[in-house]
């Protein structure tokens, strides 16, 4: 074979090997198509490698059938190059198709499940309730839902760290997984919240059964840091098609069911329309209240606290109220049950925080130095968020913690002592004051009152107000200023509603007094107008507010 014959020989196989590629290309091509829908996008790469095929076939035959020409060779290297190209976009296009369809999945997998449990989430629970209830109406068969929340988790998690509240939620899940058949559903569908789905129910006492099985499984001690720890739950259980149509009536009916279970101290509780009439009240009035705090419903009021030794002003107490637009001005005793049972309490804090803070701010430019007071349950100031904007607040202004008091009702800081006195100690340093609100109420030891590091008693105003004719309530009030002159802290008597009441107070020797008699809850700008005009003199003050 002489040496053109050796070249066309080269050449066809250069042209050979050149529709392999091509054909290699297809094959991905085949396979991009089938990862993605929108097959359009691959059809100029499909024309492509077809013309170059029969490109390539033309030029095969034409080698084969003609004498070698010195274009043979451009053409050759040309269709090899061009399908090298081909090779090289399909499978880059390929990869990148690959990497989309992975980040998509990655992105879908976070869209619909909790990353800490790896439970779907609520917005999963909610697409797939929607289709369970369809197909439990077509095959004619009931479904059970259960809404599952975890008393004392809260405070659990504050106290111990959202590290190890973690580890607990995980544990939870897995434990509540175990309980349940692979056709049964389950979500986390809030902090402390999980949703079970029963489908099919077999019977009417399998949900129950089911049901205490999770109550019970979740309620064994938990190993926290080497500690056990034993989480309480409410487990409210509706059904479907008996106690509701749609999915949205099944939730609400489920949630009922979990607010009486938590209500009367039961694990499970499954709906029974004639003894939970009064929850679906409580529901709508936590709705309001959500509404409220959004549409910038809530105020704050102050009420002056008076030295009762030189008759002035020292303090103000920051009191919060609802301006409903139905009902006018509401007490906190009207919506702060609601406010804690739904868990809206924390965000109420530090609304409550912020705007007092604000206000010191606004008083200290006009020249106005008098401390304010809030009133905080022990749980709240526990609340992680609530510190966070503390340290804030005192880290940016330093001068504003002499500013602040907090007062922490008898019941809930007796409750949780052991974990308040390390943080009142380190807030403390930082200026604030401490105050023991509504003592005796619930009659607080000694003992715990030593360790406590406070500064203020506060009288509740029920001893007060009847100091002038029980001889039981004159006799706390001495038993509370006994105390807190041993311990060094000032007293304050709360409910100061007349003249009687003011001079038995004086005569006690108690420090600071605060009522209607002094003055109501007023707004800002009126207590700030009158500080303005007449200075801290409280006799002043008392005269004209008569």
């Amino acid at each position: 074979m002489n040496a053109m014959g050796w070249l066309t020989y080269i050449l066809l196989i250069i042209v050979l090997f050149s529709i392999f590629i091509v054909f290699f290309s297809i094959n991905n091509l085949r396979e991009l198509s089938s990862l993605r829908d929108q097959t359009y996008k691959n059809n100029f790469l499909y024309v492509l490698c077809v013309s170059l095929c029969l490109i390539f076939l033309y030029f095969l035959y034409h080698f084969t059938t003609n004498q070698f020409e010195p274009l043979h060779i451009l053409i050759s290297l040309s269709a090899f190059i061009a399908a090298l190209l081909t090779l090289y976009i399909s499978k880059l296009s390929k990869s990148i198709t690959v990497d989309l369809v992975k980040v998509a999945a990655v992105e879908h997998y976070h869209a619909t499940h909790d990353d800490l449990t790896g439970l779907p989430n609520l917005n999963y629970f909610n697409d797939q309730l929607d289709l369970i209830l369809k197909d439990a109406s077509e095959k004619e068969h009931d479904t059970a839902l259960m809404l599952i929340d975890l008393k004392r988790f809260k405070l659990i998690n504050e106290t111990i760290g959202y590290f190890a509240g973690d580890m607990m939620l995980q544990e939870i899940a897995k434990r509540i997984r175990e309980s349940l058949r692979k056709t049964d559903l389950i979500a986390r569908v809030g902090g402390d919240e999980f949703a079970v789905l029963i489908n099919p129910v077999v019977a009417h006492g399998h949900i129950h059964t089911i049901s205490k099985n999770i109550a019970e499984s979740i309620q064994e001690p938990l190993a926290v840091e080497g500690k056990p720890t034993d989480v309480g739950v409410s487990i409210g259980v509706s059904v479907y098609p008996k106690h509701a149509n749609n999915a949205l009536e099944l939730i609400d009916k489920a949630r009922i069911s979990m607010i009486e279970a938590e209500k009367r101290g039961d694990s499970v509780l499954i709906y029974d329309p004639d003894s939970t009439l009064g929850i679906a009240e409580d529901i709508q009035i936590i709705g309001m209240l959500q509404r409220a705090i959004q549409e910038e419903q809530l105020t704050i009021l102050y009420q002056p606290q008076v030295c009762l030794h030189n008759m002035k002003l020292a303090s103000v107490e920051a009191l919060i109220r609802w301006q409903h637009p139905k009902y006018g001005r509401l007490d906190p005793q009207h919506f702060i049950p609601y406010a804690e049972r739904a868990g809206l309490i924390y965000e109420i804090n530090l609304w409550l925080l912020k705007n007092v803070v604000r206000l010191i701010r606004e008083w200290r430019d006009k020249d106005i130095h008098l401390p304010i007071a809030i009133n905080i349950t022990a749980n709240g100031f526990l609340n992680k968020d609530f510190q966070q904007e503390l340290n804030s607040i005192t880290k940016n202004d330093s001068w504003l913690g002499n500013q602040l008091k907090i007062e922490l009702t008898e019941t809930s800081t007796i409750d949780n002592a052991i974990e308040l006195i390390p943080v009142i100690k380190k807030y403390k340093k930082l200026g604030l004051a401490f105050s023991l609100d509504d003592y005796g109420t619930k009659r607080a030891s000694l003992e715990y009152l030593k360790k406590l590091p406070l500064d203020e008693l506060k009288i509740d105003q029920s001893f007060m107000m009847n100091a002038t004719t029980d001889e039981d309530s004159r006799a706390i009030i001495l038993h509370a200023k006994e105390i807190a002159q041993q311990l060094g802290l000032v007293t304050t008597a709360e409910g100061i509603e007349s003249k009687e009441v003011l001079i038995l107070a004086q005569e006690f020797n108690l420090d600071y007094g605060q009522g209607y008699y002094f003055s109501p809850a007023l707004p800002p700008k009126d207590l700030a107008r009158h500080i303005k005009e007449h200075g801290l003199d409280a006799g002043v003050f008392t005269n004209i507010n008569k």
